[in-house]
Order: C-alpha cells, then structure tokens, then sequence
C-alpha cells in the first residue's frame, strides 16, 4: 500500500462568514425551499432558457426510468447507461495520478480530511479546470445531463469534479463524511460517482446511503454529522444500502436526500473514486470563483452548464 508522507502540512480550513452560516442553516431545513423558490423567481427568463436548452439534449427510455429512479429512491446505478469511452479516459487520468502519489499528496489543497486525498489540483488554473479535461468531459455528456436535469426539470449546474483517493488512517475515530450526513450545497444536489478501483466488500469502505424515503425524518436536522447509533435509532440497520461494485461502475445519487457516509476502509486497502456534483440553479449560495475555463469547442449547452 502506498503512504502519504506524515511531514506533508494540511492547509487551514478557509473561514467561513458569517451570512454564508446562516444560509447553511437556513437551508438544513424546509425554509430553504422558500428561499430557493424566491431566487429562482427572479431568474425566471434564465430559468426558461436553460429548459429549453434541456430538451434539446436526446432522449431515450432508459435515460427516462433512471431518472424516474433517481426521483423516486434518491439514487440509480448507471453503470450501463454512461460512455464506456469517457470513463476510461477518466480511468486513464486517475490510473497516472496514482503512480504519482506520493509527489501530489503534498500538493493537495483540501487537507482537511486525514483519511482521503485530493489528486487533481494541480490541473487547477486558478481555481479552474479547463473544459476539456477527461473529467469535465464524462460530467457533461448528454446520458447524465438529462437523468438528472428531467429530475431537476431543470438543466443542472456542474459544481465541481473531483478525483479522491480514500485510505486507512491511524486513527480509529471517524470523522467528516465517514459520518452519516446530508449534502446542503444547495437543496437539490445530485453527485455522479465512477469507482476507479474496486469495491469489493465492506472493507473497502463503500459508498454507503440510506435510499430517500427512509432518510427523511433527518431533512431538517440541524446536526451536521451523526454516528451509527443516531442514525439506527431512527432507521433502523436494515435500510442502509452498500454500493459494493467493481472498477468502472457508475452511480447517480441525490445526496440532499439521502443520508450518506463513506470511506470508512478497514483494511490495507485504498479507494479511488470520481465525483462530480450537480445543483440545480440559481445557486442559494453566492456564487463561488468560476470552477471552469473554456478550452476547445463548446455546447450552448455545455456554456449554460457550466456558467461559463
């Protein structure tokens, strides 16, 4: 197993202000949906537009029974469903980042969580990834646009993409997100997931969830993480859902509804995993620096996607 070199510094969490922490509680509960409902009311000419983008994007059936999914259960496995070409090209990044380790361990800008790495900041111009990166490429393809835009009834917003390897750590104390938790980036959030390694049992610390319907007692919690126990205590065990799947396998899920924890690996493995998180517009909370830049031949689509 490879190992991160204990000297490397973590960088300090950036503060959060103020406003921005209110918004973040605001939006914990059903007080969200009026604020998000009042934003979008004064983009309405905006909001038209990117429908209409959306339906220009193709259909077919089994794009709409996956999205029919996501709605109902909060998740759908699209492994089948997804450009096996894209995700090899995805594959194929992550596989020379790995051979790396060690040098881009040290570079990372998110630290803050001991027990997995960032592996892509060093394609950051800026802060920005350009919009032809393989990355870029699979979050914008057409299968996933349209699952979860039909979902959104709305063309999604590409937030940011991601490439983390998650490993064992020292500590036996779980911490972040190998606690249960929701997402609140905005109040519809949809993460797209490609494994780059495989996921073979529980010890390989699966992305782990429980499906929408048994989730919702915990929509207006205030409590940013929870253990087993406070979650069990309302769900009982028998609702958790383990994505156990091997290299390549592709999954959308709304992790605004469905409660969530991963990366608890309890062996001498690692795991490698892309994400790629979607909101749907406007954004509740200020908008951020821009996340992309362009590069090459670009969709009015692909623009309104990622605000660019």
């Amino acid at each position: 197993m490879t190992t991160i070199d204990a000297g490397v510094k973590t960088p300090k969490k950036p503060k959060i202000s103020q406003f921005r922490r209110l918004l973040w509680h605001v939006n914990r509960t059903d007080l969200g949906w009026v604020l998000k409902a009042g934003l979008t009311s004064l983009q309405l000419p905006a909001r038209a537009k990117r429908i209409a983008l959306l339906k220009q994007l193709p259909v077919k059936p089994e794009w709409a029974e996956a999205s029919r999914k996501l709605n109902e259960d909060g998740y759908v496995d699209v492994s089948t469903i997804v450009e096996c070409g894209l995700a090899e090209a995805v594959a194929a990044v992550a596989d020379a980042k790995m051979s790396r380790l060690n040098e881009l361990s040290g570079k990372q800008q998110l630290g803050h969580k001991s027990f997995w790495v960032s592996l892509l900041d060093e394609d950051l111009v800026d802060g920005a990834f350009a919009t032809d990166h393989p990355f870029v490429r699979y979050a914008l393809q057409p299968a996933a646009l349209r699952i979860i835009g039909d979902f959104m009834h709305d063309l999604p917003q590409l937030s940011d993409v991601l490439l983390t390897l998650s490993q064992p750590t020292p500590s036996k104390t779980l911490s972040y997100s190998q606690l249960w938790h929701l997402d609140h980036d905005d109040k519809r959030v949809c993460k797209l997931f490609i494994y780059l390694t495989d996921v073979r049992d529980t010890a390989d610390g699966p992305f782990t969830f429980i499906p929408a319907g048994p989730s919702k007692p915990f929509r207006n919690t205030l409590k940013s993480h929870m253990t087993d126990q406070q979650v069990f205590a309302k769900t009982g065990p028998d609702a958790v859902k383990e994505m156990v799947a091997p290299r390549l396998s592709s999954f959308i899920v709304n992790t605004a509804r469905c409660l969530h924890m991963g990366s608890r690996i309890q062996s001498d493995r690692n795991r490698l995993l892309y994400t790629a998180t979607y909101i749907q517009q406007p954004r509740i909370y200020p908008e951020p620096a821009p996340r992309f830049r362009a590069a090459g031949q670009l969709t009015d689509i692909d623009r309104a996607v990622m605000r660019l």
